[in-house]
């Protein structure tokens, strides 16, 4: 019994010391956004929706933004079996974005991510898990644009 107990309390030292830090908080990022317009693939447009509302709530900070976006998704067959079924698919989600700073200054930056999968064996499954791929990449590329606006100088 003395074992486990001692056991226990080295594991808790070890989690609650390891340092870990969130990655993508909010409060790491210094900059607001002042605006936005969403052009393009709606279901692209509510996740930048979501983010982007999160940065109008900081005022007063050094960094501020307009931010127009445009959006899109690209998906393609890359494989066929004999009966000419498909097989396997590709989803490309593309967004551009033209950066306006205070300054009338403009930056343009285009994000991409994507990703290959099989097919499932019914259409609705197929469309569930699309959807659930598409929000993925939009969060991979979410990231990738909160980390870009941080470091504009």
């Amino acid at each position: 019994m003395k074992i486990a107990k001692i056991f226990l309390l080295i594991i808790f030292f070890f989690q609650a010391s390891c340092g870990y830090k969130i990655a993508n908080n909010i409060e790491n990022y210094k900059f607001f956004i002042s605006d936005y317009e969403l052009n393009g693939e709606k279901k692209i447009n509510n996740l930048l929706e979501n983010n982007f509302k999160k940065f109008q709530q900081k005022q007063n900070l050094p960094k501020t933004y307009k931010l127009i976006t445009n959006s899109k998704i690209i998906k393609t067959t890359t494989s066929k079996d004999a009966a000419g079924n498909d097989l396997t698919y590709r989803i490309e989600i593309f967004i551009d974005i033209d950066v306006v700073k205070i300054d009338k200054s403009k930056n343009q930056i285009s994000f991409s991510e994507k990703t290959d999968y099989n097919t499932a064996q019914s259409k609705f499954e197929l469309k569930q898990y699309e959807e659930i791929l598409i929000r993925d990449l939009v969060n991979q590329v979410i990231f990738k644009i909160n980390n870009y606006l941080s470091t504009i100088q």
